[in-house]
């Protein structure tokens, strides 16, 4: 009888070693390139949702022949019995939500009387705040998803309206509007009551006393000959129209990404981000181009300039409604130029 041999071929252990470690090189060699396709992926995502909130401000314009107001301050959020323009406490964003297809959630804080808030009004306020659009998140920096900052804002009659909304948070905003070309500190808390409003005893207090942007001389962290004027698009009860722009809409910023700690991306206590994305004027959804822009730094609490987590560049919108992603190594008087709609300076890059 006889027995026939096979022969089988194996890989000895030193052929399996090299060949996990070209595998490993490989992967090491692609992998920075597929990093590179996503984020290429993000920032795209980002100037969409960018170019989504400047469509909405166009439309406002358009419609309303000026641009959404800045609103009353950090202490306000929106009301829809309250129209638009300086009437409105809510900041830009709220103005916008009917031009970007958000008109139900524009409409939750509504009870047809704009001096009465009832009880089903402030419920839909509050879950307008911890329900926010999705577009307002940058997908390089985070998800949206915050830890309950337990910020209590007014609506409308003086109700104070705590947000905690039943442990839920609050939802915060990636993207800001431009304010000017001057250091406007944070913004302003607001009116203590609807009625100081209306009776005019207000009127003093107000970052401004006109609606493109006169400082009021009666205010007094403004009696100083650098605060002339609030330059930008939006600010406190602001009206500004595309005729106010004579610097010329192609080189005037709109909308573009505000700088942040990441160390407090979801904690709420960076302070130009620990007010919700509703909000009046203030620096959590304002910003100016008094400094340059910057790249999100752990540890560095700037609340007042743009910026973005993206490697080397940030997106903004123009006035003419076109965006543009722009280094952080920008002239910084170019980016200055840039934020104020009527220095007379055409800035070129």
């Amino acid at each position: 009888m006889r027995f026939s041999r096979r022969r089988y071929s194996a890989f000895t252990l030193v052929e399996l070693l090299v060949v996990i470690a070209i595998i490993g090189i490989l992967v090491a060699l692609l992998l920075p390139a597929v990093q590179a396709a996503r984020e290429a992926a993000r920032r795209t995502q980002c100037v969409n949702q960018i170019k989504q909130f400047t469509t909405g401000c166009l439309n406002h314009e358009a419609t309303l022949k000026y641009f959404p107001t800045g609103g009353w301050g950090w202490d306000w959020v929106g009301d829809a019995d309250r129209g638009f323009g300086i009437d409105q406490p809510g900041g830009w964003i709220y103005g916008i939500l009917p031009f970007i297809e958000e008109q139900a959630k524009h409409d939750l804080p509504k009870d047809g009387n704009p001096k009465l808030d009832t009880q089903p009004q402030l419920q839909g306020a509050r879950d307008m705040l911890v329900d926010p659009i999705s577009i307002l998140y940058c997908p390089t920096r985070r998800s949206g998803q915050f830890k309950n900052t337990g910020k209590v804002v007014r609506l409308a009659n003086n109700s104070m309206l705590n947000t905690d909304g039943g442990g839920r948070a609050v939802g915060r905003s990636d993207y800001a509007i431009n304010a000017g070309d001057l250091t406007i500190h944070g913004g302003q808390r607001g009116p203590s009551s609807i009625a100081s409003v209306e009776l005019g005893t207000f009127e003093k207090a107000w970052l401004v006393n006109s609606k493109i942007g006169l400082v009021n001389p009666d205010h007094d962290d403004y009696n100083n000959p650098n605060y002339l004027k609030l330059t930008g698009i939006s600010f406190q009860r602001s009206e500004v129209a595309i005729r106010n722009i004579s610097d010329g809409t192609s080189k005037t910023y709109l909308v573009g990404e505000k700088y942040l700690n990441p160390i407090d991306y979801e904690t709420g206590k960076d302070t130009g981000d620990n007010e919700t994305w509703c909000t009046g004027h203030n620096n959590d959804n304002f910003r100016v181009t008094a400094a340059p822009p910057l790249k999100d730094t752990p540890g560095f609490e700037h609340g007042g300039i743009f910026g973005s987590n993206h490697d080397s560049v940030w997106n903004v919108s123009f006035c003419d409604g076109h965006v543009e992603t722009v280094s952080y190594d920008i002239d910084p008087l170019v980016h200055r130029y840039n934020g104020n709609r009527e220095d007379g300076i055409i800035a070129t890059q």
